[in-house]
């Protein structure tokens, strides 16, 4: 019962949190949650050590302890964006995004097949989904947060965006549901370097063992579509940088390895992407399995 209480009042001062940051100058917001992120890095042990045993492999020794700072930087300004973007118009959100490798997802849908976008917690990859949903339909498969509160409230959130959003959770079909929006020749969306469910698929990444969702590569070859890498890497003052790499080499699809296979040259596309900007790829939790 406490518990349950804890997370509910938890959820309460997230959203408050959400409304003041719209209310308030983007400057001030700015300044506040990378303070508040930098101060939680220095009183929270437990999570600072699990974001430098992430980065170990990595960032090199001597960088280390400046890049994990950073990343608690980083992720602050990450939330002071996310509870800003709903009031940009689309004209400052073309000001403020840049995009390599666009024509990875053109050709992609225009194959008619469509595509599965995959991406590591990197960035701010809801700044990258309402970009893609401006051009192209999208449907994007997202985590359930604790409190049902705050994630209901996301959900409204990237809807307003414009996306379509498939919860992960008990009881639901994400695949069948991605490979029916596959079939109209859509963009689907999946951060994919965490495996939430525990039956993940084993890969090497930065000379370490982890384990990643299988989900990509299954949409990718059940549907014939291509599976595309892809990261939107933070700026400086909210602006945002796509980088859409080539679809992964597909595999021989009558290999009983074929999700495996597929899965780590996914992972090994994100080891490019994740180099690009180590602190900012957002994980506080532990990730290697070895």
């Amino acid at each position: 019962m406490i518990a349950r209480l804890r997370l509910q009042l938890e959820g309460i001062g997230w959203l408050l949190a959400w409304r003041i940051a719209r209310w308030l100058p983007e400057a001030w917001v700015y300044r506040a949650f990378e303070r508040l992120s930098v101060r939680s890095m220095r009183r929270n042990a437990k999570r600072r050590a699990a974001v430098e045993t992430l980065l170990r492999p990595v960032v090199p020794g001597d960088a280390l302890r400046d890049e994990v700072e950073q990343a608690f930087r980083w992720y602050g300004l990450y939330w002071a964006e996310t509870f800003r973007m709903a009031d940009l118009t689309e004209e400052q959100l073309d000001a403020r995004f840049a995009c390599e490798g666009r024509e990875n997802i053109e050709k992609a849908f225009a194959s008619g097949k469509g595509g599965v976008l995959a991406t590591p917690h990197v960035g701010n990859w809801d700044a990258g989904g309402w970009w893609v949903a401006k051009q192209w339909p999208l449907t994007v498969v997202v985590e359930v947060l604790r409190p049902r509160m705050l994630f209901d409230r996301f959900v409204d959130h990237r809807r307003a965006l414009g996306m379509t959003i498939v919860p992960l959770e008990r009881g639901s079909d994400p695949t069948g549901q991605c490979i029916e929006q596959l079939k109209k020749g859509e963009v689907v969306a999946l951060v994919a370097d965490r495996d939430l469910s525990g039956s993940g698929v084993e890969v090497t990444m930065f000379g370490r063992k982890t384990k990643m969702p299988p989900g990509p590569a299954v949409l990718a070859l059940r549907t014939g579509c291509d599976l595309i890498p892809a990261a939107i890497f933070q700026g400086e003052d909210g602006t945002w940088l796509a980088r859409v790499l080539p679809p992964v080499e597909r595999p021989d699809e009558a290999a009983s390895d074929a999700v495996q296979v597929y899965t780590q040259r996914l992972a090994e596309q994100f080891e490019e992407l994740i180099r690009f900007a180590p602190a900012q790829w957002h994980v506080f939790n532990r990730y290697w399995i070895d």
